[in-house]
């Protein structure tokens, strides 16, 4: 508690989320992007990216608050009642003036909505000086067309009404620029000059959104992506937060990503002079610490851990769950093991959730890099671009469903004679297999189905048995996916052997999808992610 007290009393009381975007510092555009692009590659979105999807631009504001100052185009309901009926809508002309019949026009522009009922009913008493009543109210604000450029999405000329917020104009343009665009310098401009400049942080962060009445031919401009910091870890809001000076402060950047309370150390990387440097830090000491465009910033909750817990599932009696002391081993734990006679205990599985974790991180950016490559060739010919794009909509369909794939983290133990030394970590999971009797055969393959263990029945039998190769099978290479997470790859020549040592009872013969992609390169790729997928989740993903 006294540590989280110290992070924000030093928090509130020397650094202001206004320095986000009024700092007075300006960073040498070169060194920011040199800085940047020697940083760790970052798979965190900006801060504030889920912001525009619609939810702006598809409700409109039609309201008005008191402040709201009426402008040429706005619509006001005029009654008049008493010695005087008159019930009409006016339209505030270019003067700036409505017409009331007997009364004359009466100058509106520039007057606050909160004034105006009482503003008119001076001016009709002015005539009328004794029973005839008044009361207007404003109808309607003045359509109009802002500008919205910079980096953002769609720049153009855009439609609204005057008492639409700055949200509403940048969702249409489609949002600012996930790549390159800012989100803590907005300026609004009227005929050239600076009206208001905005910093979206506040919006996040506090809710706070200035109250502007745009006009038409108003400009909304986004800058340039300033110089960010990646934060994750024990945060409520991970991403990349940007900030304006050559450096900013740990504590500047937790005021939007907001740490977990048990957060209290902080794990910081950056590049400073051109070098990486590596720090792990107290959280108290952490947010005092000068940070660098580029750096990566993870906090942890580094406890002194007493005890872990690990699942244990499958053909085992006793309880699903044991705590063990931390730093216990994998053979601590199968000592405690009691298994069921049909159980396999050269077999066993281990699934970790880190492994997990970078299983699909480094599928994700094998996606990336597939994605950027389909997508940015260039074609030289006419039947050359019709073959690009047939083959960028199969990619993109690809991608799609290859993102769905979760990886199961089995940490492969077979073939290691010191394979139970391995420290075992919080939430892992043990599965003792049942002794297996069958043999799997899964993808391109006409009936997928499992079939009873054979030693005498080759890869070509088991295939045969499965109906045969489907039209779109990979005919060249199997890939067979053994019990305990090994796994061989056999090319067409072998099919026909017995393959002695290689099928074991529970394996999993993998036919793969044929690649028909116009580029080798894609090809290539497809084909490496397409075996990632097949040894990380144990399915075949169609192409």
């Amino acid at each position: 508690m006294e540590k989280m007290a110290l992070i924000k009393r030093w928090v509130l009381t020397s650094l202001a989320l206004t320095a986000l975007s009024n700092s007075s510092l300006a960073l040498d555009t070169q060194q920011l992007d040199k800085q940047q692009q020697a940083a760790p590659v970052d798979h965190l979105p900006a801060f504030g990216a889920s912001l525009f999807k619609g939810a702006f631009k598809d409700q409109p504001f039609r309201g008005f608050n008191s402040s709201y100052l009426v402008t040429v185009g706005d619509q006001i309901t005029l009654q008049l009642w008493g010695a005087y009926s008159f019930n009409s809508v006016l339209t505030v002309d270019a003067q700036g003036n409505i017409f009331i019949p007997e009364v004359g026009p009466v100058h509106v522009a520039g007057v606050e909505n909160g004034d105006l009922n009482s503003f008119v009913l001076r001016h009709v008493k002015r005539v009328f000086k004794n029973n005839v009543q008044a009361y207007a109210n404003l109808e309607a604000s003045q359509p109009v067309k802002v500008f919205v450029t910079g980096y953002v999405e769609s720049p153009g000329l855009y439609p609204g009404f005057s008492s639409d917020s700055v949200l509403y104009y940048l969702d249409s343009a489609g949002g600012i620029s996930r790549e390159s665009g800012s989100f803590i310098d907005i300026k609004v401009l009227r005929q050239g000059k600076e009206l208001q400049r905005i910093n979206l942080y506040r919006f996040l962060v506090e809710g706070q959104m200035p109250a502007l009445q745009l006009r038409n031919g108003d400009s909304i401009v986004v800058g340039p992506r300033q110089g960010y910091v990646s934060i994750e870890g024990a945060v409520q809001e991970s991403g990349q937060i940007e900030f304006v000076g050559s450096t900013t402060h740990l504590g500047e950047m937790l005021m939007v990503a907001k740490p977990d309370p048990q957060a209290n150390f902080a794990r910081i990387t950056q590049v400073i002079g051109g070098e990486q440097q590596a720090s792990y830090l107290p959280l108290e000491e952490a947010i005092t610490t000068p940070l660098h465009p580029g750096a990566h910033v993870e906090l942890v909750s580094d406890s002194e851990i007493s005890s872990i817990s690990v699942r244990v599932n499958g053909e085992v009696e006793g309880p699903a769950a044991y705590v063990l002391p931390y730093g216990a081993t994998l053979q601590d734990l199968l000592d405690k093991l009691r298994y069921r006679d049909n159980a396999d205990p050269f077999a066993i599985q281990l699934y970790r959730k880190s492994v997990a974790k970078k299983q699909k991180v480094a599928l994700e950016r094998s996606l990336d890099a597939l994605e950027m490559e389909a997508l940015t060739r260039q074609p030289t010919t006419t039947s050359e671009k019709a073959s690009l794009k047939d083959t960028a909509s199969m990619i993109q369909n690809f991608i799609a469903k290859a993102r769905g794939a979760q990886p199961r983290g089995q940490v492969v133990l077979a073939n290691n004679r010191k394979s139970t030394d391995i420290l075992l970590e919080d939430g892992d999971e043990l599965v003792v297999p049942l002794r297996a009797s069958t043999v799997s055969v899964v993808g391109e393959v006409i009936f997928p189905t499992s079939l009873v263990f054979n030693e005498r029945h080759t890869l070509e039998d088991y295939i045969e048995l499965a109906g045969g190769f489907s039209n779109n099978a990979q005919t060249e290479e199997l890939v067979v996916l053994h019990l305990d997470g090994t796994i061989s790859r056999i090319k067409e020549r072998k099919f026909d052997d017995h393959l002695k040592g290689v099928l074991r009872p529970g394996d999993e013969i993998m036919v793969m999808p044929k690649i028909q992609a116009s580029e080798l390169q894609v090809t290539k790729d497809v084909t490496e992610i397409l075996y990632r997928i097949a040894v990380g989740t144990a399915a075949v993903l169609s192409f």
